[in-house]
C-alpha cells in the first residue's frame, strides 16, 4: 500500500554544480540526524525507498545544473511541497569552476566561448542560464515555497553558520566533532589545463553529443575521461615554455561577469536574509 504522502516531508538539494554539492553529499548530509539522507548514487531509487520506510524527514540530493527547470518539473510532479534547498556561489567563481571542470573532462573551447554573454544562442553558459533569481523564482513557482538559499562562500567563512541553517531548515541536528572540514578533492593546475585544452581540440568535440543508447554513452563518457586523466598527468611533464603563455581564464572577462550579474547576487543575498530561517543555537 503506498503511503501517504501528508506521512512525511522531503527536503530536495538541487544541486548547481561547482558550489559545494559534493562536500555537502560527501561530508554533511551523510552525518545528519534525524533525517534519511539519500545518497546521490541512489537517487533514482528514492520513491521506492520511501515506500519501504517510515521515516518522517527525507533530504535528496541530485546536480541539476543547466538542466534546472527538467530537475525540478521532475521531482515536483512527485512531492509538489517538497522544500528546496540551493546553494550559490557568486557568478564569476561559479562558472569559472565550472570551465575547469569542463576542460577537464576534455572540452577544447575558450573562455569568451564558454560563458557568452552576448549571444543569443551561446555554446554552452549564456546570459539568462547564469542568473540565479530566475531559478529562485522557479522554485517558488513548482513547489509554493521559498527554497533555502545558502553560500558557497560561506563554507569557508563560518561552515558550521551554513550547516546550522540547513538543521533549522530540515529539522536535523547533527554533531560539530562528525563534521570533516577538509577539501574533498583539489584542483588541477592551470597548465595541465592549458594541455588538456589543446590536445582536446584534436581528440574531442567541443560539446560533444551523447548518442542515444544510455548504456554507449557511460562507456564513451569513461573512456573519454580516462584519456583526459592520463593527459592530465603527462601534461606535468609539458616545460612551462611550451604552454601558452596567456591566463587559463582572462581575468577581465572575470571581472565583466562579476560586475554583470553584481545586482542579482545582491537580489539573492537580500532574499536569503529575508526568507531563511535564523539558524538555531550551536549543537
Amino acid at each position: 500500500m503506498a503511503r501517504d504522502p501528508s506521512e512525511y516531508q522531503i527536503f530536495y538539494h538541487v544541486g548547481l554544480g561547482k558550489a559545494a554539492s559534493t562536500y555537502l553529499q560527501n561530508r554533511v548530509f551523510p552525518v545528519l540526524q534525524d533525517i534519511c539522507y539519500v545518497p546521490r548514487d541512489r537517487y533514482r531509487g528514492y520513491q521506492a525507498l520511501i515506500e519501504r520506510t517510515r521515516d518522517e524527514r527525507y533530504l535528496i540530493s541530485r546536480e541539476a545544473a543547466y538542466r534546472l527547470g527538467q530537475r525540478l518539473d521532475e521531482f515536483a510532479a512527485f512531492k509538489a511541497d517538497a522544500r528546496v534547498i540551493l546553494v550559490l556561489r557568486r557568478h564569476d567563481r561559479w562558472i569559472a569552476s565550472h570551465y575547469r571542470r569542463y576542460l577537464k573532462n576534455g572540452g577544447s573551447a575558450g573562455f569568451e566561448r564558454y560563458a557568452d554573454l552576448d549571444s543569443p544562442e551561446p555554446l554552452v553558459w549564456g546570459e539568462q542560464k547564469m542568473r540565479f533569481m530566475p531559478m529562485i523564482e522557479a522554485v517558488e513557482k513548482r513547489f509554493g515555497s521559498a527554497p533555502l538559499v545558502l553560500f558557497h562562500e560561506d563554507l569557508k567563512t563560518d561552515p558550521f553558520y551554513l550547516i546550522d541553517q540547513l538543521c533549522t531548515f530540515t529539522g536535523a541536528r547533527y554533531q560539530r566533532d562528525r563534521i570533516d572540514l577538509s577539501v574533498v578533492h583539489s584542483s588541477w593546475s592551470d597548465d595541465q589545463l592549458k594541455v588538456v585544452r589543446q590536445v582536446g581540440k584534436h581528440l574531442f568535440s567541443e560539446i560533444p553529443k551523447p548518442p542515444r543508447h544510455p548504456g554507449v554513452h557511460r562507456v564513451q563518457r569513461r573512456l573519454r575521461l580516462w584519456t583526459c586523466y592520463g593527459i592530465l598527468g603527462a601534461a606535468r611533464l609539458v616545460p612551462k615554455q611550451f604552454l601558452d603563455p596567456d591566463p587559463l581564464i582572462p581575468p577581465e572577462r572575470l571581472d565583466r561577469i562579476r560586475a554583470h550579474f553584481a545586482d542579482d547576487w545582491l537580489a539573492c543575498r537580500d532574499y536569503a536574509q529575508h526568507h531563511n530561517p535564523a539558524p538555531a543555537s550551536p549543537q
